[in-house]
């Protein structure tokens, strides 16, 4: 109960319990529970009206701490009233205090101020500064929550002079961040910032960790606000960390996590932040608290509308203006039409959005809000952009530009609109200084994040601007300055990942149950058990995403990344590194356009020429090969019609993408391609002439982008002499230990073999370090809904994007004998997302991955070819050529040896 002399006397006690529940409030919250219920016990034990008042109290304050505001609300208000009916009116008021912010969490603002002005009233005319003081601060933090910033501050530094005359802490470091927080919506940053940090060490010293907590929320959100994602992003998850393990009240919890969404919607983890925002909304429906839920609504609906599901945004948007005009919240009223507006511009609807634009002008004018102001400005220009008044956004872009000079987000947009309008007038010199300088700042903005996943998030910020500056390149005519361009918005992320692999971070969900519920899942679909399984899929996938944001988060506190910006590709490095034999392909796809450059020893050409059915003609190839891929029967029945079919799809595509470039390779038969967007699912290797597959003529091999090729280059020369095989196949892979035999053979001693149950990921992560080719043969898994569980299947189970993050490996090749290896997610800026990325950034110099599922016998036979050619002393692309080209000459459909592609270095021993 209580320790001490107050044991002996049962008010003592009770007060003595009271102000444990308070302290506990700032540093550990679940001990605010205990006591209330003690004191609840001794109130009981007694029937003392005082303590029976106080019991009141405190369960008010312990049901505040959990989030039952109601509960909370009832509470405090009866102990008020008991005070009052015992003639003490002093704790009567003090009662009145947590009802204030009870009130206001629950969205009744006019009672929440009546109730504060009545007890500040009373403590004033009393001399209970102190009182007062909390007061003052509630008060504030109801403006702040209307967007009345300007007049929250003032009652935060009233309530700052009141505490300072008592000595009061921790009220003082609660003054701090409540000012603190008043200056970041004015765009004060740097008098916020010294505030947050002077609290911080405070904070922390006297282990009120609530306090130290909101700190550094506070300080990642000013970070946000300057579009400093990679300082913003670790202090939010900290934040946030801090909350959890703190046992937090609730609403600070889902404040905290709806900062982090903040975060992740910032730097274009839409997904993630959705996720996020939907938690967040739950929870603060079950609290009834409006405004936590109408704040992570609007901006959930901001992260659909970046996803392209406009209608979904559009319907957010309202709910979330419904709930703020409850509140009569003017300011971020404003903010909403705002938000309305860029959905409304990214879905062509510009006249909307210049009403929307306008319409959120008016109602932030006077706010403060200097950030949302500027925005609204932006976002006029941009629509005038759109319907073609390009005099009137030229200046509108300027004007915001003047004035952003602390916002890199908002300057980003700028230079990009101006950079465009430039380009849509063929002021080229006016263009591209425009245009580089958004590329310079989206590019030092993700070199200092700290890890791939949101580097490559924050690529979509790049797009636009990189989609004018290739076509400045075009207009410009310089095919050297062209191949710059191109390579600027290729697989950027990939590069800076390079140098240095990141390292693992630890697990914090348990992935034994996550095994647990795939083999339940795989059980209930042998059995049949329909009932079990949507039940099952969903606990899975629930479980998954659990694992990537506590590994998401666990980057967050790695020591960020701190790259150096500067990608620029050396173009005469990388015509010396092709050599006489080799030639560079890179293509871009525009809208109805193909734009390609030709790098080889002797210079740089390009070209570029319609192509508006290039998406269908890839669609038709792809449908064509599942057609063979689900009817293996067909195959036999009616093979060469589908041969005859596949072939006309392949030549299509030839006229499209490689007999333009013909005459720009000239007798070179080694070609690196580096596709672009839908480029990456085409199987160059079966392109036809009409008379020869490409695979006849030319040596291909893949590359994300140039850059990344020539990185690769510079690797210590290859070795292929000792090969790690691991063969996981049973029924439906029966092949796989005549593949593993055929490895055996071509690497006599240098070959360490693993089948089945000893083909175990314990093995992998142990042996594959060593290996200097690593070949995987089993089944694999794409998984479209979530590439970060894309997956081989092993012995002991599947090892997955997530697993090989661990992974340090210093071979020359990884053969992925799988099905779908090689398939991927497109994100912005052409970064491709899968298995052959998670290998290349493990430390592969080369990885041979398919692009559909490949047949078992047939994949067997071709890596016998390829492993013997290898071992003869070509290099791998010139192995998978000599293996694929036998296939094709043997008349064999493409489906059967087309699939695989090598990807990343080409170079032979």
């Amino acid at each position: 109960m209580t320790d001490g002399p107050e044991a002996d006397d049962p008010l003592a006690a009770g007060w003595a319990l009271k102000d444990r529940c308070y302290s506990a409030w700032h540093t550990a919250p679940p001990r605010a529970r205990a006591a209330a219920d003690a004191l609840a016990t001794l109130a009981a034990a007694h029937a003392d009206p005082t303590l029976l008042a106080l019991s009141d109290w405190t369960e008010g304050i312990a049901a505040l701490t959990e989030g039952r505001l109601a509960d909370a609300l009832a509470r405090l208000e009866a102990s008020q009233a008991a005070f009052t009916a015992l003639g003490d009116g002093q704790h009567a008021a003090e009662a009145q205090v947590p009802q204030i912010v009870a009130l206001a969490m629950l969205g009744r603002d006019a009672q929440a101020l009546q109730c504060a002005e009545s007890a500040l009233a009373r403590f004033v005319a009393h001399g209970d500064e102190r009182s007062a003081g909390k007061v003052e601060l509630n008060l504030g933090t109801m403006l702040s929550r209307q967007d009345r910033h300007a007049e929250a501050e003032q009652r935060y530094r009233r309530a700052a002079v009141r505490l300072a005359r008592v000595g009061d802490p921790e009220l003082s470091i609660v003054a701090d961040v409540a000012l603190a927080n008043a200056l970041t919506w004015q765009f004060r940053f740097d008098d916020a910032l010294r505030i947050f940090q002077r609290g911080r060490m405070r904070a922390r010293a006297r282990g009120f960790t609530v306090l130290l907590a909101q700190m550094h929320q506070g300080i990642g959100r000013i970070e946000l606000h300057r579009g400093r994602w990679h300082r913003a992003l670790p202090e939010l998850a900290e934040a946030s960390r801090l909350l959890s393990e703190a046992g937090a009240p609730p609403q600070r919890v889902i404040e905290a996590e709806a900062a982090l969404a903040d975060g992740y919607l910032a730097v274009n983890l839409l997904d993630e932040a959705v996720a996020v925002y939907d938690r967040v909304v739950a929870a603060a429906q079950a609290m009834d608290a409006p405004t936590e839920t109408a704040w992570a609504t609007l901006q959930r609906a901001r992260a659909l509308g970046r996803l392209g599901q406009h209608r979904l945004a559009i319907d957010g948007f309202t709910q979330a203006r419904a709930l703020y005009e409850v509140a009569d919240n003017r300011a971020t009223l404003g903010f909403i039409a705002l938000s309305r507006g860029r959905v409304e511009l990214a879905a062509g609807q510009a006249d909307a959005a210049a009403r929307s634009a306008t319409e959120a002008g008016l109602a932030l004018a006077g706010s403060g809000i200097t950030g949302w102001q500027l925005e609204a400005r932006s976002l006029l220009a941009a629509a005038q952009a759109a319907a073609g008044d390009a005099a009137a956004a030229r200046h509108g872009f300027e004007a915001v530009l003047a004035e952003a000079a602390d916002l890199p987000p908002l300057a980003l947009a700028c230079h990009t609109g101006l950079g465009g309008l430039a380009a849509a007038a063929g002021d080229w010199p006016r263009a591209r200084p425009a245009l580089e300088q958004a590329l310079e700042g989206v590019d030092q903005q993700r070199a200092a994040l700290p890890a791939d996943e949101f580097r490559s998030a924050l690529g979509a910020e790049a797009d636009t601007a990189h989609g004018h500056l290739v076509d400045v390149a075009l207009a410009e005519g310089d095919a050297t300055r062209l191949l710059a361009d191109l390579d600027r918005g290729q697989a950027r992320a990939l590069a800076w990942g390079l140098p240095a692999a990141e390292a693992p971070g630890p697990r914090s969900v348990d992935s034994t149950r996550l095994q647990w519920l795939r083999d339940q899942w795989r059980q209930a679909m042998a059995e049949g058990d329909n009932d079990r399984l949507p039940a099952l899929a969903l606990q899975t996938q629930a479980l998954e995403q659990a694992l990537l944001e506590a590994h998401r988060r666990a980057q967050l506190q790695a020591p960020a990344a701190g790259l150096a910006s500067d990608l620029a590709l050396d173009v005469p490095a990388l015509q010396q590194a092709l050599g006489p034999a080799r030639a560079l392909v890179a293509y871009h796809l525009r809208p109805g356009r193909l734009v390609a450059c030709v790098v080889t020893d002797e210079g740089v050409a390009h070209r570029s020429w319609a192509a508006d059915d290039l998406a269908a003609r890839v669609r038709d190839l792809r449908f064509q090969l599942d057609a063979v891929r689900f009817g293996a029967g067909r195959l036999q029945r009616h093979g060469p019609q589908l041969l005859a079919r596949a072939r006309h799809h392949l030549q299509a595509l030839h006229d499209r993408l490689w007999s333009p470039l013909a005459p720009l390779l000239g007798t070179r038969g080694q070609v690196v391609v580096v596709p672009h967007r839908e480029l990456h699912y085409v199987p160059f290797a079966a392109l036809f002439d009409g008379r020869h597959w490409l695979v006849q003529t030319h040596q291909i091999s893949l590359a994300p982008s140039a850059s990344v090729w020539l990185a690769r280059q510079r690797q210590p020369p290859p070795r292929f002499d000792h090969v790690l095989a691991l063969g996981v196949g049973g029924d439906t892979l029966p092949q796989i230990g005549q593949e593993l035999l055929a490895i055996a053979a071509a690497f006599g001693p240098g070959a360490t073999l693993r089948r089945d149950a000893d083909a175990s990921r314990a093995v992998l992560l142990a042996e594959a370090p060593q290996a200097d080719v690593l070949h995987l043969a089993c089944h694999g898994r794409f998984r479209a809904d979530s590439p970060a569980f894309s997956s081989l299947q092993l012995g002991d189970g599947p090892v997955t994007l997530q697993d090989l993050r661990a992974l340090r490996l210093q071979a020359s090749l990884v053969t992925l004998s799988a099905c779908e290896t090689g398939l991927s997610h497109l994100a912005p800026g052409d970064e491709v997302q899968g298995l052959v990325r998670a290998f290349l950034l493990a430390g592969a110099g080369a990885v041979l991955a398919t692009l559909w599922p490949v047949d078992d016998a047939a994949t067997a036979a071709l890596v016998s070819h390829f492993y013997a050619a290898l071992q003869a002393g070509v290099g791998p692309a010139a192995a998978l050529q000599q293996a694929q080209a036998a296939a094709a000459a043997a008349g064999e459909h493409p489906f059967h040896w087309a699939a695989f592609a090598l990807h990343g270095r080409d170079a032979g021993a």
